[in-house]
């Protein structure tokens, strides 16, 4: 999930680096809702169509990104 993704950055010491497919496809969810800035480079394929490894990197949490991570963790502080 995107949100748990987010706390993992919070604990992180930035920029952080993002190695895996995976979550660099999180991270766009996180960036496209404006929680993080970050550089992910465009998607490339080789000419056979196989992906290219590649990296991104997480600049920041946002503003809206931290009010957030605040707000969930008050919700599990409350249960």
């Amino acid at each position: 999930m995107s949100m748990e993704f987010l706390r993992v950055i919070s604990e992180q010491r930035l920029p952080y680096v993002v190695h895996t497919p995976a979550d660099i496809d999180r991270l766009r969810v996180l960036r496209a809702a404006d929680l993080v800035t970050a550089f992910i480079p465009p998607s490339e394929h080789a000419p056979d169509e196989r992906a290219i490894h590649q990296l991104a990197q997480v600049e920041s949490i946002t503003a809206k990104g931290k009010l957030v991570l605040n707000k969930a963790t008050s919700a599990f502080i409350e249960l």
